[in-house]
């Protein structure tokens, strides 16, 4: 409603609105105070007229009983009292039988007489009304020769142009008034706010306007001695605290400036050590690779040959300790190559290396195929392996490969873990099990669950997250029995976020474990493109630039 208006105008709008009112409050009852003083005062007349006329006309009837209609009072200018008129007063005197008939033709004789009627104690009735600018007043007396019988009304009706000049000279004096008090409030007021309030209000305004601009040194010098200067002073602490700050914010972001010259320095040192890690570890355990196939091939080879010079009789000792070496030779060959291989795949997902090729995946028939690979190591332990697969899961769309590189690291994990039976008590076992997920909401979509349950020893829960984490084993000691990199249950949180799916972990000590991969039914392409997008960004973060890829 006020807005783009000033405060000086606000102020003086409300003001003024308020000083109208409260000048129209206090003129108002006065105005109305003194017309009903001009209206008593001419009923007082009529009331007067009255009583002459009442006087007069008795006098009259008494001294000429027999009148003819001849001026008695020709001094007065009396008329004859046969139409019951006297001396200029226009009054008539009637009996009570002729106000009743004029009852219905005269509303205020109807009104007087009902009124004398009702209460014999009333003597007299009045009315006034306007009739243009004149004043109208009818004036009622009533005659009775006892207090419950009336025998007559005297009736005076007289016009007043004198009440229409005192009103309207009193309305003139009311509005005059009412001006200069306006105007003198107005004034007043226009001062009060132009001297004590608005005055200091602009100095702050420029202050702050000047402050604005940038020039926090400057500060307000008001000196009024009230609430302004406090504001004043108030505002001035403010501005030297910013100022202040501003100093300690200069002085910080310079030596913020030195420390990230320092960082990016770092940061460029950073990156090239991790691109040179990342060829370095490439190029290494790529030459590792290739006379570590050699090795095991001859290590292979021999031990083929000792094992059939074992086989004939009269074996000696020294070929039965050859076949022993050469299957050490053999193991540990293996051992080395599933750690290179490990590397090259972490190696490969960090720099972005990651190929999606979804197809359609039966997951019975792919299942199978994961439980025979595992089967004869686990027959070597010991380890009873059993498939559960319900009847009405349905096919899943996705990359086959990872998929089955991330539930056979979990079936090698369950295998390595798993303790003999004459350690546990209990004969060990790995169940690899299939069944659908119903959605949660009416919203999502259904999931499939592939899990690897087994009864080995169990994680603890404050281990439970950080076995994810690279190059982490939950027993890290010199003595433990089962040997590994710690990178395949990284490497399987990083496949499965590639392919949309989600990794749960469900263990207790000496309860067993279970990893379960839950999966949509088909893998979008959006989220491929997505995830290989992602894949590319974080390699060329973390290496400088996108990993070339193994060499083979």
């Amino acid at each position: 409603m006020f807005r783009g208006i000033s405060l000086a105008n606000k102020c003086l709008l409300l003001f003024g609105g308020a000083v109208v009112l409260i000048v129209v409050a206090a003129l108002a009852f006065p105005a109305l105070r003194m017309w009903r003083l001009i209206d008593e005062a001419e009923i007082q007349r009529s009331r007067d007229l009255v009583d002459v006329w009442i006087e007069l006309d008795d006098q009259h009837r008494r001294e000429r009983p027999d009148s003819t209609g001849q001026p008695l009072f020709p001094a007065l200018q009396v008329p004859a009292l046969s139409d019951q008129r006297h001396a200029g007063i226009n009054a008539e005197r009637i009996s009570v039988e002729q106000a009743r008939r004029m009852r219905a033709s005269d509303v205020f004789i109807a009104a007087a007489l009902d009124a004398f009627e009702a209460e014999p104690r009333v003597t007299d009735h009045h009315a006034q009304r306007w009739q243009g600018i004149t004043r109208l007043y009818d004036y009622a007396r009533v005659e009775r020769s006892a207090p419950s019988r009336i025998t007559g009304l005297v009736v005076l009706r007289r016009q007043s142009l004198e009440t229409f000049r005192l009103l309207w000279v009193g309305g003139i004096f009311f509005a005059a008034a009412a001006a200069a008090v306006l105007s003198l409030a107005v004034l007043v007021f226009y001062l009060i706010t132009h001297r004590i309030i608005l005055q200091p209000v602009r100095a702050l305004k420029d202050t702050a306007e000047r402050v604005r601009e940038g020039n926090v040194a400057v500060r307000s010098d008001i000196s009024t001695g009230d609430e302004f200067e406090e504001l004043a002073r108030t505002f001035n602490m403010m501005l030297t605290d910013l100022q202040s700050n501003q100093d300690r914010l200069r002085a910080l972001n310079q030596a913020m400036d030195v420390k990230l010259h320092e960082m990016a320095e770092s940061n460029t040192l950073l990156h090239e050590s991790a691109r040179l890690k990342g060829e370095f570890l490439a190029n290494v355990s790529h030459e590792l690779r290739t006379p570590l196939n050699s090795i095991i091939g001859f290590a292979e080879l021999l031990l083929e040959q000792a094992k059939s010079e074992a086989g004939q009789e009269d074996v000696s000792p020294a070929i039965q300790r050859r076949v022993r070496y050469l299957s050490n030779i053999d193991t540990a060959g293996r051992n080395l190559l599933a750690h290179i291989n490990s590397l090259l795949e972490m190696a490969r997902i960090e720099a972005g290396r990651i190929d999606i090729q979804p197809e359609r995946v039966v997951l019975r028939d792919a299942c199978e195929g994961l439980l025979g690979l595992i089967h004869p190591l686990a027959a070597r332990r010991g380890i009873d392996t059993r498939l559960e697969v319900q009847d009405d899961v349905p096919a899943v769309v996705t990359d086959i490969k990872k998929f089955q590189q991330i539930i056979f690291n979990f079936l090698s994990n369950a295998v390595k873990f798993s303790l003999p039976q004459e350690r546990s008590g209990r004969v060990p076992e790995i169940v690899l099990r299939v069944d659908k997920l119903p959605p949660a909401r009416p919203e999502e979509q259904m999931k499939v669950r592939v899990s690897v349950i087994d009864n080995g020893p169990g994680i603890p829960e404050e281990e439970q997250q950080r076995i994810f984490d690279k190059f982490y084993q939950v027993d890290a000691g010199h003595t433990r029995e089962s040997t590994g990199t710690g990178l395949g249950l990284a490497i399987c949180r990083e496949l499965a976020h590639v392919l949309n799916c989600e990794i749960q972990l469900v263990s207790g000590v000496n309860r067993g474990s279970m990893f379960s991969l839950i999966m949509p039914l088909s893998l979008a392409a959006s989220h491929a493109a997505e995830a290989a997008l992602e894949a590319r960004l974080r390699g060329t973060l973390s290496g400088g630039r996108p990993w070339s890829g193994d060499r083979e």
